[in-house]
């Protein structure tokens, strides 16, 4: 017969890894260097703004900055949950790599339908690199074992 404590000890080993690590670790630099870069390169595009409104495209640009602005706000609020390991961390990233492929694939209609090629090149890549994260990290949230162990809070 096993102690209470064997038994706790037994069913963790049954869950797998848990904690931030393995493959949660690429998430999780992600989500500290996309606040971080997210936040000085949207301070640097407001600097670019009165001249890119010159050339014509202030209104596009100013969409970019909202998207830009939407995402950065949206990465901040998943990553919370993430490093407390709440419940609720896997959907909330999810979400984030869901609206990642939508705000660019939103901003590339826009900017083909405005005759704006030099920024729908641009963003054309980020959506390429948008579908290729979501298409990995999806499934990963969904099924890891790892993930299912580490968000229990």
């Amino acid at each position: 017969m096993t102690s209470e404590p064997e038994a706790e000890q037994v069913l963790e080993d049954s869950m797998g890894p848990e904690g931030i690590g393995g493959w949660l670790i690429l998430p999780a630099i992600g989500l500290v260097l996309g606040s971080i870069i997210g936040v000085l390169a949207l301070l640097y595009s407001l600097t670019l703004f009165s001249d890119v409104k010159a050339a014509g495209y202030g209104g596009i640009y100013a969409l970019e900055l909202f998207v830009l602005a939407g995402i950065v706000a949206l990465t901040i609020y998943v990553a919370i949950p993430f490093f407390r390991k709440r419940r609720d961390a896997p959907s909330k990233m999810i979400l984030l790599l869901a609206v990642g492929v939508g705000g660019s694939l939103f901003l590339l209609v826009v900017e083909l339908g405005a005759s704006a090629e030099v920024f729908a090149e641009e963003t054309a890549k980020q959506l390429l690199r948008d579908i290729v994260s979501a298409v990995i990290w999806i499934p990963y949230f969904r099924i890891s074992k790892r993930v299912r162990a580490t968000f229990v809070n």
